[in-house]
């Protein structure tokens, strides 16, 4: 509930002031605060007790009680609270709050002290309102006391009135200057602006007019420079300034400025001259290439390149003196390139090694070549053409730099065909290369590159080079009969042809395909030879022994050649399988000069031999095929050996095999055949295989080749012994005798049992006892 305001005129109320802006004596709120707290307290007590004596007053007058004293209500109590309306406080109070009101002044300290005493309200109401009296007289003796204090307050208070009357006199006046420097302000920016933009305007035409002045102001210096300097670095500086002014007039001529018409014929002069000196000098660089012994590489960097605003200014400034200058280049790089490319193919020539010639054919025999004083080239001297041997290091050692004849010369070295093409055409791509790079870079206008032209100079400058490596191959493909050479040579072109386009320059793309079209139709012809030779050998050439004929080592080692020079292409593989089958053919028409079958099948068994021998080195994708054929053909001839081998040792054990199993079984053949058979295989086993390794010794020379053979000999003689044991105990157990296989046989003791019933007068040979024997020759032939 809000506390009761004090009454109107009481001092409860008054605001406290700084102690230094009371006058002397005053009261300070420090010091009359409490007692202004306690005279507040106490009136509002006062005022609490005023208001319960009328509430008891009213009770007594107006309301009848009990004639028991005890039953006086006490006027604290809820019900007086309910009942007693104050006639004072009916006007201000509404009923409702009379409860709340009893209730406040029951929690007031005073009002508490005194119903703990047991004080008569009424009386202790009258008491305090006497102590109220008194201290209010006191302050009205304390305001009386410091009225001057008052009076010299309000002249201060006046003084500081006047003063900040002043004051706001003065900050009136100030804040009028204010808004007028403010507008002087605004003027003024309005000014510099203008002026701002003034300046941009007169820096723009200023800018404008130095770079119309610098553009075509030919200063006095400029022209001496021009006419009587030397050309170099300074020359080059102030052709670039005259270039630079010609630029700028051209771009201004179609404006009406006096300045340009006037400065317009000495720019022409200047043009004029400055070309003349241009033209002198390059031409007299230019023919200093012909020179001997003059390094063209390096003036074209040192120089031409050095100097390479000179061709522009030109081919800018003057189309005609440009395309002298260009036309005496070409004609001055045609005849160098010419004439160091010949000085070096006849230098290669002289180191190139003796090849065979038409008669070095697969099947042509050299020992009936040779005349009858030996006149014929020693064979350690010619390149062999069957094998490619070492020369496949022409193609695989891409690093390898260009033969230098004088270093040759005096080492007294030789070289294949395909490593003089390789070093020739190597030299070439390198200038061609070098020098198409330069065209494009020295003769190119700025940011237009002149393909065309430039394309036509690179070939006036090459055309005699060309022509010359294209002749040179074109005769020795025409002369030649060296097929692995001229392989090389196409896939050397064909790597050369690669790095081209590695770096890009086409120019020599229809030189390539015009080497190919010259390389490849001849290698067709000289494989078409080989294949020829092959077929006129069949009615002519006849084997002396059994041994591996020459002819099959030569085709193994043109095989292998051409395997290994086709391991990214596959364009030898149609007339390679014509050669094998024709070759094949060859060898089974050679081995029937021999009278015996036996002689046939060893002669062909080590010819295939040798040929899959020299195929096993070969590692690239297409000797699959050409290895295949081989192998079949030597397994069907290994087989065909085996019969004839056995036949002469154990030629009857097998027919009566044989016979037995076209007869239709052992039930038609008699015991004692069996016992014949058995006996004739008793008596010469071990001495024939004593023969049959003595044979295979003999007749193949190959470890590895003779130990498939005889292993393929033992094996299969185990598999018809095995054979025979099977129709033996067959035919026991029809007779009803002990069988082998009923004892687990093999052993021999078995055998014996078992025949020895049947009156047979050996034992057979048990087939473990056989096995035993054979495995001490099937480690012969074991490397």
């Amino acid at each position: 509930m809000e506390t009761p305001e004090p009454p109107l005129g009481q001092p409860g109320t008054t605001k406290a002031t700084g102690p230094a802006d009371l006058p002397e004596g005053m009261v300070t709120p420090v010091q009359g605060g409490s007692l202004a707290r306690r005279t507040s307290q106490k009136r509002q007590s006062l005022t609490g007790l005023k208001f319960l004596n009328e509430l008891l007053d009213d009770h007594e007058h107006d309301h009848v009680h009990d004639s028991d004293p005890t039953n006086v209500t006490s006027p604290l109590s809820p019900k007086a609270e309910q009942e007693v309306v104050p006639l004072s406080f009916q006007d201000d109070l509404a009923f409702e709050q009379v409860g709340d009101r009893i209730s406040e002044f029951q929690e007031d300290e005073f009002v508490k002290q005194a119903l703990a005493k047991g004080m008569d309200l009424r009386e202790y109401a009258h008491h305090i309102e006497s102590e109220l009296d008194i201290v209010g007289q006191d302050h009205e003796d304390d305001y009386v006391h410091q009225s001057q204090a008052f009076v010299d307050l309000h002249g201060q208070i006046k003084s500081c009135d006047e003063i900040l009357e002043t004051m706001e006199n003065l900050l009136s006046i100030f804040q009028t200057d204010l808004g007028n420097i403010s507008t002087e302000i605004q003027t003024l920016q309005t000014k510099s602006v203008s002026m701002s933009i003034q300046l941009k305007n007169r820096m723009a035409v200023e800018n404008h007019l130095n770079e119309l002045l610098e553009g075509i102001l030919v200063t006095p210096q400029l022209i001496r420079k021009i006419y009587d300097g030397e050309v170099d670095d300074t020359w080059l500086a102030a052709l670039g300034d005259l270039n630079s002014k010609m630029y700028h007039a051209k771009a201004r001529q179609g404006r009406h400025i006096r300045a340009l018409k006037e400065v317009g014929p000495e720019l022409e002069r200047l043009r004029i001259k400055t070309v003349e000196k241009i033209r002198e000098f390059l031409l007299a660089k230019i023919k200093s290439f012909r020179i001997p012994n003059t390094n063209v590489q390096i003036m074209q960097h040192s120089v031409l390149l050095k100097y390479k605003e000179l061709n522009q200014f030109v081919m800018e400034r003057h189309s005609e003196v440009a395309a002298e200058i260009r036309q005496t280049y070409a004609n001055t790089l045609r005849w160098y390139f010419s004439n160091q490319f010949e000085n070096y193919a006849a230098g290669l020539e002289k180191l190139q090694s003796v090849v065979g010639d038409k008669h070095e054919m697969l099947c042509t025999d050299e020992s009936a070549r040779k005349g009858l004083f030996g006149t014929a080239k020693a064979l350690h001297q010619k390149t062999n053409v069957f094998a490619v041997g070492s020369r496949l290091d022409t193609l695989k050692n891409q690093e390898a730099g260009l033969i230098l004849i004088h270093v040759a010369n005096e080492k007294n070295l030789k070289y294949p065909y395909e490593a003089l093409f390789r070093s020739f055409n190597l030299a070439l791509i390198d200038n061609a290369s070098s020098e198409y790079l330069f065209l494009v870079e020295y003769f190119s206008k700025r940011l237009q590159p002149d393909i065309d032209g430039i394309q036509a100079v690179f070939s006036q400058i090459f055309e005699p080079t060309l022509k010359l490596g294209l002749a040179n191959v074109k005769e020795y493909a025409d002369s030649s009969f060296d097929a692995i050479g001229i392989l090389l040579c196409l896939r050397v072109n064909h790597q050369l042809a690669k790095e081209l386009e590695r770096r890009r320059i086409p120019m020599l793309d229809k030189y390539g395909d015009a080497i190919h079209m010259a390389l490849w139709p001849r290698f067709q012809i000289i494989v078409d030879m080989h294949i020829e030779s092959v077929r006129k050998a069949k009615t002519k050439i006849k084997p002396k022994n059994v041994h591996p004929h020459w002819i099959a080592r030569r085709y193994g080692e043109f095989a292998c050649s051409l395997l290994m020079l086709n391991d990214e292409q596959t364009d030898v593989m149609p007339r390679l399988a014509l050669l094998r089958l024709e070759t094949s053919s060859l060898f089974e028409i050679m081995s029937k000069t021999f009278p015996e079958t036996k002689s046939r099948l060893i002669f062909l068994i080590n010819t295939f031999d040798l040929v899959l021998t020299l195929l096993a080195d070969v590692r690239t994708s297409g000797v699959e095929a050409e290895s295949d054929h081989w192998k079949l053909a030597l397994h069907q001839s290994i087989a065909l050996f085996v019969e004839e081998e056995l036949k002469p040792y154990f030629g009857e054990l097998i027919s009566f095999i044989r016979m037995v199993e076209i007869t239709g079984g052992v039930s038609k053949v008699q015991l004692d055949h069996f016992e014949r058979a058995s006996y004739g295989f008793s008596n010469t086993w071990r001495q024939s295989l004593l023969s049959i390794n003595t044979s295979v010794i003999q007749h193949f020379s190959s470890f590895k080749n003779g130990t498939l053979v005889l292993h393929q000999v033992l094996g299969q003689l185990i598999v018809y012994y095995t054979r025979f044991h099977s129709l033996l105990d067959e035919k026991l157990q029809e007779l009803g005798g002990l069988s082998v296989g009923q004892t687990g046989g093999g052993n021999g003791q078995n055998t014996a049992i078992a025949t020895s019933t049947r009156g047979w007068s050996h034992q057979p040979v048990g087939i473990q006892t056989v096995m035993v024997e054979v495995k001490k020759f099937r480690s012969n032939f074991l490397p």
